[in-house]
């Protein structure tokens, strides 16, 4: 049970800091939302503060991705589309599962800044350099010519970055572009852009 507990206390923090900033959301709020008596310091059974609450949702988010780099080498199809279109939807579901620590993350970065810059290390600088050793070692079982693949993972990941806080922090899709249009697209355009496809 204080593992639940625990649990809801990092979904409906982060829902709360997402929707009413860091500072705007007291501790007897997030008590409340998570089911506990308000005011009550159950908080502080399971956390010392909001700041080691962010850090725990971090910590969650850094488990999942670290399960997805684990499996992506055991998804090799043998077709490299296949694989960049398994990746691409992959990436925006992860995202999707990370929304409110995304939210936070754009709108409160300035109050928690170590726990910000270990984000950014362990899920996005890692991701970068996740996409660039699949890219290269795809490079090779391909045999397509050599590229600049940190330059190719920014622009492609930027772009996927881009689609998703435009459609879920903005609330608009960029020219209504649903998920399947704007993978199919992305992946079609990497592949131009790795010399797969002309």
């Amino acid at each position: 049970m204080a593992d639940g507990t625990r649990e809801r206390i990092i979904t409906e923090s982060l829902r709360l800091f997402a929707e009413r900033g860091y500072a705007g959301t007291s501790v007897a709020a997030i008590e409340k939302a998570a089911g506990l008596s308000p005011n009550s310091g159950s908080l502080y059974t399971h956390f010392g503060s909001k700041e080691q609450v962010m850090a725990a949702a971090v910590d969650g988010a850094v488990k999942i991705a670290e399960a997805g780099f684990a499996v992506a080498p055991m998804l090799a199809l043998d077709d490299l589309e296949a694989e960049l279109t398994l990746l691409a939807r992959g990436s925006l579901m992860l995202m999707d599962g990370w929304r409110d620590l995304i939210r936070v993350m754009m709108k409160e970065s300035d109050q928690f800044p170590a726990v910000m810059a270990d984000v950014r290390e362990r899920l996005f600088v890692r991701s970068y350099r996740f996409l660039v050793g699949w890219l290269a070692e795809r490079a090779v079982r391909e045999q397509l010519p050599e590229q600049d693949f940190e330059s190719i993972a920014t622009i492609w990941l930027g772009a996927m970055e881009n689609y998703w806080v435009t459609t879920n922090v903005y609330g608009r899709r960029p020219f209504d572009l649903d998920a399947d249009r704007f993978v199919r697209q992305w992946v079609a355009t990497l592949l131009v852009a790795l010399g797969a496809r002309r």
